[in-house]
C-alpha cells in the first residue's frame, strides 16, 4: 500500500502543478460531461485484475474499488482497496490489512489558497494558469496532446510524463481511460472496458464497516505545502524561482526500501523540473 501511496503523490504533483482551465473555468470548476457513470477497468503487468470507478454529482463525488493479484519474489498477493473521494476528504481502505487513512484533499488546500487572494491576484491566476499549464508538464519532461485518441467514444487528451509513462484522459478532464506505466522496471497498463452512465447505487458510497480510518498529520501538511506552491507559481511566476522546494515528502508507514526511495527522488525531480521550466 506505501508503494501506491507513493505514486498517488507522483500523480498529485502532476494535478497540483498543472491547474488546467477549461476557457475561463478552474479545475475545480469543471463539471464531467456526465452527471453519473461506472467505469469498470481492465489491468494487466505488475498487477493484474479490474478495478472500477463510480461517480456521481458530476464528479464531486467519486468511490473506486481496485482487485488485483501480484506477485512479489514467487509469493501470490491479493489487493482489494477501496477509494473515497469528496471535496473536502480522501478515505483509503485496505480490505485486505483491514486499515484506512484519511486526509483532506489537496483540491480543498488549492481553493483555499486562491480565495484569500484580491481580484486582481485572482484574475493573474487565471491568466497565467492558460499559459503554463503545458509548460510544466514539458518542465517534468513531458507533453499534451489534445483529442490524441478516441476511447470509447470520447474524445481523450495523451498526457506523457516521466519518459514513458502516459495517461490518456477524456478530453478537459481529470478521467483516464487509458494509463499505461513504465517506470524502474515496472509495468502497468490500465484499460476502461465500459463507461455507464446510468444511476449508481448509493450503497458503493458506504464505508467498509469495522475499519477506521485513521488521519495522518503529515500526509496533509505535503498537501497543504503543496496547494501554497502551486498558487505561488501562478500568482507571481518570477518570484516562485526563488521559493525554497519543499524539504521532504512524507509518507505514512514505517522506513521505505532502496526502490521506494528512488521513487520519491523522482518525485522531487518532477517538482525542479517544474521550477527549471519557470526559469527559462
Amino acid at each position: 500500500m506505501k508503494r501506491r501511496c507513493i505514486l498517488s503523490v507522483m500523480i498529485m504533483v502532476l494535478g497540483a502543478s498543472s491547474l488546467g482551465l477549461a476557457g475561463d473555468e478552474l479545475a475545480w470548476e469543471k463539471k464531467l460531461p456526465f452527471k453519473t457513470a461506472t467505469i469498470s477497468y481492465s489491468i494487466k503487468g505488475m498487477e493484474n485484475g479490474m478495478e472500477t470507478l463510480y461517480i456521481r454529482d458530476h464528479g464531486r463525488e467519486r468511490a473506486t474499488y481496485r482487485e488485483t493479484t501480484s506477485n512479489m519474489m514467487g509469493m501470490k498477493m491479493t489487493n482489494r482497496t477501496v477509494e473515497f473521494k469528496t471535496p473536502d476528504q480522501i478515505y483509503t481502505y485496505d480490505l485486505e490489512k483491514q486499515q484506512g487513512f484519511k486526509g483532506l484533499n489537496p483540491q480543498k488546500y488549492m481553493i483555499e489558497e486562491y480565495d484569500r487572494l484580491s481580484a486582481v491576484e485572482k484574475e493573474k491566476v487565471r491568466e497565467n494558469a492558460k499559459k503554463m499549464g503545458a509548460a510544466y508538464t514539458e518542465g517534468m519532461g513531458g507533453q499534451i496532446q489534445q483529442n490524441a485518441v478516441k476511447i470509447l467514444g470520447y474524445d481523450c487528451d495523451k498526457v506523457e510524463i516521466m519518459g514513458g509513462s502516459s495517461t490518456y484522459l477524456i478530453h478537459d478532464t481529470d478521467v483516464a481511460l487509458k494509463t499505461e506505466m513504465n517506470m524502474m522496471g515496472m509495468k502497468l497498463t490500465m484499460v476502461a472496458d465500459s463507461v455507464d452512465k446510468g444511476k449508481v447505487d448509493d450503497k458503493v458510497f458506504e464505508h467498509p464497516a469495522g475499519i477506521t480510518a485513521e488521519a495522518n498529520s503529515e500526509s496533509d501538511k505535503m498537501a497543504q505545502n503543496m496547494a501554497r506552491q502551486a498558487i505561488a507559481m501562478l500568482k507571481d511566476p518570477e518570484k516562485a524561482k526563488t521559493m525554497p522546494m519543499m524539504p521532504q515528502l512524507a509518507i505514512p508507514g514505517a522506513e521505505m526500501s532502496a526502490e521506494d526511495k528512488e521513487m520519491m527522488q523522482q518525485v522531487q525531480q518532477m517538482m525542479k523540473g517544474m521550477k527549471g521550466k519557470q526559469a527559462q
